[in-house]
């Protein structure tokens, strides 16, 4: 997970959720009226809407880091806090994540192990948050592909693992399987092409604080950020703060 943040909201959806807001009907729903609160919030510009948080995630999944792209159909707009919940809240754009399908276009055999918002229930409101830099300053990751937080966070521990299910599926406390997104290989691989590459430039002799910062800042600025972008800048960080400290 990244952090993410927020732009202002598209002028075409602030126009609509004006109009929205203003009308009788809007004002007759209660709280906790699910099918009513989003019959109105399909009434929103979601290609519109898509887009632009698209542009500030970078063009990954909000939860697990995957290349997602405007698509209903693969990408979903989700609701952080409960749609169901609080009504002004499914119309307001800071509460809203663009994220992968979970796995459920997976097509492969056996039973399908879905993550983030596919394997969350909609009732559930999730302490962990990529909107909260404390909390994203938190993760962390370990060379076998698996999500952690450092120090280590109860609430958000239970989140990434049984609620997002970020680290494959978990029974009786014991690891059973990755994800049908394959989360875990994943992040595996991706710490694999950051050691191949951090080796080739110690062969080549440039493995310095500054060309680390590079390639650091190259990741963070991209308009489109490589899949499981949190892996390399983590390892990266990790990579320049030694450096650092030894001089080079």
């Amino acid at each position: 997970m990244l952090y993410i943040e927020k732009k202002s909201p598209p002028r075409e959806m602030v126009r609509k959720v004006s109009e929205i807001k203003s009308s009788p009907g809007w004002k007759a729903i209660k709280d906790g009226n699910t099918s009513a609160i989003r019959s109105e919030f399909d009434n929103l510009p979601k290609d519109t809407i898509r887009e632009s948080l698209l542009e500030e995630q970078h063009y990954l999944c909000a939860y697990c880091m995957r290349k997602i792209q405007n698509s209903g159909q693969s990408t979903s707009i989700e609701h952080w806090f409960p749609l169901s919940k609080n009504k002004d809240q499914a119309l307001d754009y800071r509460n809203m994540l663009a994220v992968c399908d979970g796995g459920e276009n997976w097509k492969g055999s056996g039973k399908k192990i879905l993550c983030c918002d596919a394997c969350k229930a909609d009732e559930v409101k999730l302490n962990i948050s990529p909107l909260n830099k404390q909390q994203m300053d938190k993760i962390a990751y370990g060379k076998d592909g698996f999500i952690h937080t450092n120090p280590y966070d109860k609430k958000m521990e239970e989140d990434l693992r049984d609620i997002l299910r970020l680290n494959g599926l978990w029974k009786k406390g014991e690891f059973v399987a990755d994800t049908s997104t394959e989360l875990i290989k994943g992040r595996k691989d991706t710490y694999q092409l950051y050691e191949n590459f951090v080796k080739r430039l110690g062969e080549e002799g440039k493995c310095t604080s500054s060309s680390i910062k590079k390639i650091i800042d190259k990741i963070q600025n991209a308009e489109h950020r490589p899949e499981y972008a949190g892996v390399l800048l983590y390892f990266f960080n990790k990579k320049y703060q030694s450096l650092v400290k030894r001089g080079l």
